[in-house]
């Protein structure tokens, strides 16, 4: 992880030191092992660089071409070094010794913006051109790494994080409502827009480009929906997966130190953890895996089909290996409210799961203790490997084949655990009219399928930003209807949420650098590509992963009839902590912008009426886990932002 930073001035004004040292306070919790500024007349940039490969002992950042002509400062990791190598014609020697930086720079001196055509992992950079006086920023397709930008008619400048841009006085910072109401309803992060006025991100697999004092930005990367990858059977889709996931762990094994992983007792992480440990194995190395428990003796209320227990669906699969060394974690009487000040400002957003924030953050610190410097997810499965299909149902009644489709529902109701009423609902959910799914969802007591179901958001807020409209131009329904096509679901998913911030501050906390294999470009490509039929297929859902797989997972997991849910106790933490949620609910009701944003007036209430029973209800559950605790999430944030540009 690298935190990196600049400024132009379009007149050629000398850089005043003071502004890059203060951006460089800011941003160095972010790149602890080493900080260094480059400047000219009217230019500087500056990276803050944690050492978490074997290969940033290398790094000399900022780097300056070979010409002298381009100055580079970049964050993130490349994973096809050897492929770059060979088009790049560096030798396996030199090829030791180089950064992943001084790759792109290679790549950009031979490739100019088409570099990001050959470039593989998460990062984002900057290469400015001394003579022409010419800037490029760009991120990766997913976005895995962040970065801001903004501009006056003097300057133009960039950061990791927008809190790096406030060191310079003239940038203000003031809220964007309408991205602030879109974070309150879960709506997907369309446009350039961050949470702060005149504050833009560059957005996953885009490039941007200021020159002559304009910028342009260009999408260079787009999942293709007529893409499709058809292989002669069923056996070749599987191996073709293993192949790519194999790919997609071992690249991520990089590490100074230690590699840990997250291991639930769901397929994702699961997967990730296996493998990782077979390759770590390969290579004499351990692998510590961690997972999340309730406190010990909890015995509490568990939601219907979940199991609040992971530990010995884990314990089954790390007994599987002889390198895996086990941890589990447990929440010792934190609560989701303990250090959200904090949380808040490593974040530079609000949090948007407090009671995840415990035992993720317990973790991160844990494994940091033991030495890791990586820790791997498996965040991004649902959409990969451990896809369930199921939108092959409606999506086959669309297009009138009929006979197949009553087929995989037989097969369901047949082979499965799922009832011919929900396979209906699944195929015939995305057709019905709102109102219709609405009252179903009301009369199986999940609620209203109503914005104020799940958010606290202030109906004022809804109003003025004309929300409702804007979700449906981002094609996002509110009702949370089923989805007809797997293809739109899975991609609308992958873009939902920018995950940029939330990674960087794993580094700015523990400095552990958290990592997907499941979110491989390469391996995402492809099972978005293959066909719906290699997930669901003869009424058995996630069936590329059972193949993929399922001879390695214990029957624990791979045969579980209920789902994991972690942080199970999290009502006891959060009522552990009701006099701080109080206490912070009088800070906010004094502030002069979060009664714009919230309704303080039901969160008040939910919490003088704090529920004595029923934890496991859904309509509980989303009422305070995700309305009342968001809610003061997203408070805190603008009681932050409020302290002004100091």
């Amino acid at each position: 992880m690298t935190a990196i930073a600049g400024i132009i001035y379009f007149d050629k004004k000398p850089v005043d030191p003071g502004v890059l040292e203060r951006m460089k306070n800011i941003l160095e919790p972010y790149g602890r092992d080493a900080q260094h500024i480059w400047k000219e007349p009217g230019a500087g940039v500056l990276r803050m660089l944690s050492r978490i490969t074997p290969e940033d002992a290398m790094d000399e950042q900022p780097l300056i071409s070979a010409d002298g002509n381009r100055v580079v400062v970049f964050d993130g990791r490349i994973d096809n070094r050897d492929e770059l190598a060979d088009k790049l014609d560096i030798t396996p020697r030199q090829s030791r010794i180089m950064a992943d930086s001084a790759f792109a720079l290679k790549a950009f001196e031979r490739w100019d913006n088409a570099c990001l055509d050959y470039l593989l992992g998460d990062f984002a950079f900057a290469v400015w051109n001394r003579q022409s006086r010419r800037l490029f920023l760009a991120r990766d397709p997913l976005g895995l790494r962040p970065l801001y930008w903004h501009k006056t008619n003097r300057f133009f400048a960039f950061a990791t994080l927008s809190k790096g841009l406030f060191a310079i006085p003239d940038v203000p910072r003031q809220l964007c409502e309408a991205r602030m109401a879109d974070y309150l309803a879960l709506l997907p992060m369309k446009g350039p827009e961050s949470f702060y006025q005149d504050i833009y991100r560059i957005e996953p697999g885009h490039f941007l480009i200021l020159e002559n004092g304009s910028v342009r930005t260009h999408r260079y990367h787009a999942f293709d929906p007529e893409h499709r990858i058809h292989l002669k059977n069923d056996d070749d889709y599987v191996a073709a997966a293993r192949e790519l996931l194999d790919k997609a762990v071992f690249c991520r094994l990089r590490s100074t130190g230690g590699v840990a992983s997250h291991l639930s007792s769901g397929l994702d992480s699961s997967t990730v953890t296996a493998t990782a440990a077979r390759l770590l194995e390969t290579q004499g190395k351990r692998l510590t895996a961690f997972t999340s428990v309730p406190r010990e003796g909890f015995d509490g209320p568990v939601p219907k089909g979940r199991h609040g227990d992971e530990g010995p669906p884990a314990a089954a699969l790390a007994a599987k290996f002889s390198n895996i060394d086990h941890i589990l974690f447990r929440p010792e009487n934190r609560t989701p409210v303990d250090g959200l000040h904090e949380k808040v400002e490593t974040l530079d957003r609000a949090p948007l799961n407090l009671c995840n924030h415990v035992w993720i953050e317990g973790i991160q610190a844990d494994a940091a203790r033991r030495g890791a410097r990586v820790l791997l997810t498996g965040q991004m499965g649902n959409m990969t490997i451990s896809y369930d299909g199921r939108p092959r149902l409606p999506n086959l009644l669309r297009r009138g084949q009929f006979l197949e489709w009553l087929k995989e529902v037989h097969a369901m109701a047949l082979h499965t655990d799922t009832r011919l009423r929900g396979a209906m609902m699944q195929s015939l959910g995305p057709f019905l009219p709102v109102p219709f799914w609405r009252a179903f969802n009301a009369w199986k007591g999940r609620g209203s399928g109503s914005l104020h179901d799940y958010t606290a958001i202030h109906p004022d807020l809804i109003n003025r930003t004309h929300l409702h409209d804007r979700a449906c131009q981002a094609g996002w329904d509110l009702s949370y209807r089923p989805w007809a096509d797997g293809w739109r679901m899975r991609t609308a998913v992958i873009y939902r949420m920018d995950p940029g911030d939330y990674l960087s501050a794993c580094v700015g906390g523990d400095g552990i650098e958290m990592r997907d294999p499941t979110s491989d470009l390469r391996l995402l490509t492809y099972c978005l590509a293959i066909p719906e039929d290699q997930y669901f297929k003869n009424g058995q859902s996630r069936r590329l992963l059972h193949r993929l797989i399922g001879h390695i997972l214990p029957p624990e997991i791979l045969q579980a009839k209920t789902k994991g849910l972690q942080a199970v106790d999290w009502y006891e933490g959060a009522t552990a902590g009701r006099d701080e949620i109080k206490a912070w609910l009088d800070r906010l009701e004094s502030t002069t912008e979060v009664p714009r944003y919230l309704d303080l007036k039901r969160m008040r209430t939910l919490v003088e009426n704090w529920p004595q029973k029923g934890w496991a209800q859904d309509n509980i559950v989303k009422t305070y886990r995700l309305c009342l605790l968001r809610g003061l999430s997203v408070g805190a944030f603008i009681h932050y932002v409020e302290g002004g540009n100091r």
